[in-house]
């Protein structure tokens, strides 16, 4: 079964994989598009582009939420109740991103002000945050739609909207920073509004198409704000939630920390996680399939698929990123000149993305492991192993370095014992867990029966489809 378990997860996260990669790959575009115009345009993006995604915190913990609640009424054969979590979710993402956005646009100055950066380059951050604010609600459907089809097995489809969506974000991007085609250049602000305008194209489209029932997700939408489906999706999102905030806030404050070596340490690290991201990905995609498949089997109570599968997804990850981790190592000189101009910065990225490199099968255990107890619906205990990771073995050893004037290559290698962390106890965690009890697991909030309509009745095969 071993061999057959490999086969599923690949084909599950070979597409996800893909996706991610366009998904990167406009942040990537992002810091490319603004390289010739200084380090101040590059540091801005950075520091707005992470309270950005503090801002998208939510989304992905709505997306936790989603994967968990349709994977395991679509693994019981119920469509209706997996169509109807789909429009839960997507009403929800509407309401959570207007809220927080507005929020955001408000404190957008404050929020700039713990990076510590100078008038010009904070006066250009306020102005990315503030637009990339109020348009997250386009990033969060796009993602909510995405995470539900994946949810389902249907990976190709979430990959042409990603295709479909770099393309336009980047050329939106390029177009509205630069000037082109008659469109006098906006500058920064252009960044988040080109890419919301690629984006939007495909919203629409999948609207259009949805409401008159042409996939396998029906509009479902009398049963969005039933009450029952509405709370036992934030009570799974609700951890998965502070997960992300805890995540985000620790990334806010590290960077607050590696600000104060300077403009340049500063752009490099965020050249550097930019870099990451493309490697990331891999484990984002195996991280998926893992939850995809985690949902379906246990809802088809087939536990000892779900256990090999997540095994099975771990493997395959740690090959994954290991193999970027080596490329990414011989082309960093390579990466760092594409992406910045100054020297110093330059030479700052090259030894960051050293220390990347090597925590990468860490990173893979987290995303493998972490997104099997995530799609069961165990998303407290990912929020334990986060705490300690970040609050433990980054933060407190972080401003340990930082209060003795450690030099920041020391400060880029406290991260090491971030996901070391992380990776030990998610491993002990899922080598405990006896998956034939997740209907009654404390730390599981779904159980079958509390499915609002799951059938007991015939189980669709999941690996059948997939062959299909």
């Amino acid at each position: 079964m071993a061999g057959f378990s490999y086969q599923t997860v690949w084909r599950l996260a070979g597409p996800n994989i893909i996706s991610n990669i366009l998904m990167v790959s406009i942040s990537f575009a992002h810091l490319w598009i603004v390289a010739p115009l200084g380090p101040e345009m590059s540091a801005a993006v950075v520091a707005g582009g992470r309270v950005h995604f503090l801002l998208m915190a939510a989304s992905m913990a709505l997306s936790v939420a989603t994967t968990a609640v349709v994977a395991r009424a679509w693994g019981a054969a119920n469509i209706e109740e997996a169509s109807a979590s789909t429009a839960s979710s997507l009403v929800l993402a509407i309401i959570i991103s207007l809220i927080l956005g507005f929020v955001t646009y408000l404190i957008a100055p404050v929020l700039v002000m713990m990076f510590s950066l100078d008038d010009v380059t904070a006066s250009l951050a306020v102005g990315y945050i503030r637009p990339a604010s109020l348009l997250n609600i386009i990033f969060a459907l796009m993602l909510t739609i995405a995470t539900s089809f994946r949810a389902i097995g249907d990976v190709i489809r979430p990959l042409r909207f990603m295709a479909i969506g770099a393309v336009g974000s980047i050329l939106g991007s390029y177009i509205l920073v630069h000037g082109a085609f008659g469109i006098k250049p906006i500058g920064i602000t252009g960044i988040p509004l080109g890419t919301a305008c690629g984006q939007m194209v495909l919203i629409l489209w999948f609207l259009f198409v949805w409401l008159r029932g042409r996939y396998d997700l029906k509009p479902h939408l009398k049963g969005a704000l039933e009450t029952h489906r509405v709370r036992q999706i934030i009570k799974i999102g609700a951890p998965a939630a502070i997960e992300q905030i805890l995540i985000q806030m620790s990334f806010l404050l590290f960077m607050m920390l590696v600000s104060g070596y300077g403009t340049a340490a500063f752009a490099a690290y965020g050249i550097g996680i930019t870099v990451l991201s493309v490697t990331i990905v891999v484990g984002l995609g195996f991280g998926t399939a893992s939850a995809t498949l985690s949902g379906q089997l246990i809802g088809a109570e087939k536990h000892d698929e779900a256990v090999a599968s997540s095994w099975a997804a771990m493997r395959l990850a740690i090959l994954g990123m290991s193999g970027l981790a080596v490329i990414t190592m011989i082309f960093k000189g390579s990466l760092a000149a594409l992406l910045s101009t100054d020297s110093e910065v330059r030479a700052h990225t090259e030894y960051f993305m050293m220390i990347l490199a090597l925590i990468q099968p860490l990173m893979a255990i987290e995303f493998s492991i972490g997104g099997a107890l995530r799609g069961a619906g165990d998303t407290r205990y990912p929020l334990f192993v986060t705490f300690c990771g970040m609050i433990i073995g980054r933060l407190s050893i972080g401003f340990a370095v930082r209060a003795l004037g450690g030099p920041v290559e020391a400060m880029y290698a406290v991260i090491i014992g971030d996901y070391f962390i992380k990776a030990t106890l998610l491993v002990l965690r899922f080598r405990k867990i006896d998956w034939r009890e997740m209907e009654t697991h404390p730390h599981a909030p779904i159980a079958l029966q509390s499915v609002a309509g799951i059938s007991r009745g015939p189980v669709r095969n999941f690996f059948s489809r997939i062959k299909k």
